[in-house]
């Protein structure tokens, strides 16, 4: 192995070492997350619940809440204010956060996705959130073309540290079997990165 190639061996292995550290110090510090309640909603793509649109090049966006919005109406349509969304983001008090996340999808690959097992510590501020896609038992109710899942869930953090940044792991749920493809890192169908909804 030449001299460049230790060297950038080295610092890899440095800092998957730092991260390692700065998470055993996290959760030393702060305790482990609790996935606390949650709700995934899927609906057409047209009946919006999420104020503002998706990116041009993704069908994905989410985002943390460590303190509730000024106004929910900043973050939520009427729609979502008129249901089970209402009110929701209050849980967001120093204590708690929130995660709220939508992925849009064509029909045919309609899924619920929700939080699969508890969230743990990845560095100082970042975690890893492990997401469980499951289809649904009957895509009858569902006749538009593409839909989306609207999903928000509530945390929990002893001494109050909620995470800035968040890797959102998702499995793949088997219906027949009842059991979750994805345990394992390697095994992950796809990883979303959300942030603080104020960075964004």
């Amino acid at each position: 192995m030449d001299r460049r190639a230790l060297l950038s061996s080295a610092a890899a292995l440095s800092l998957a070492g730092l991260s390692g550290c700065l998470a055993d110090a996290r959760r030393t510090t702060s305790g482990r997350i609790h996935a606390d309640t949650g709700h995934s909603k899927l609906h057409p793509a047209d009946e919006r619940y999420v104020t503002g649109s998706f990116p041009d090049d993704a069908d994905f966006r989410g985002w943390l809440f460590s303190d509730p919005p000024a106004d929910q109406r900043d973050v939520f349509t009427d729609r979502a204010m008129q249901g089970q969304y209402s009110n929701d983001l209050l849980e967001a008090d120093g204590d708690s956060f929130v995660l709220l996340f939508e992925v849009r999808m064509p029909r045919e690959d309609a899924a619920f996705y929700n939080v699969a097992q508890s969230p743990s510590w990845t560095g100082w501020r970042d975690a890893d959130i492990p997401i469980r896609r499951s289809p649904p038992a009957d895509l009858e109710p569902f006749e538009a073309d593409t839909l989306v899942c609207t999903h928000l869930s509530t945390f929990d953090v002893a001494r109050g540290a909620a995470p800035t940044n968040a890797a959102l792991r998702v499995f793949e749920r088997d219906d027949e079997s009842g059991t979750t493809h994805g345990s394992d890192p390697e095994q992950t169908v796809a990883t979303y990165r959300v942030g603080r909804w104020a960075d964004r």
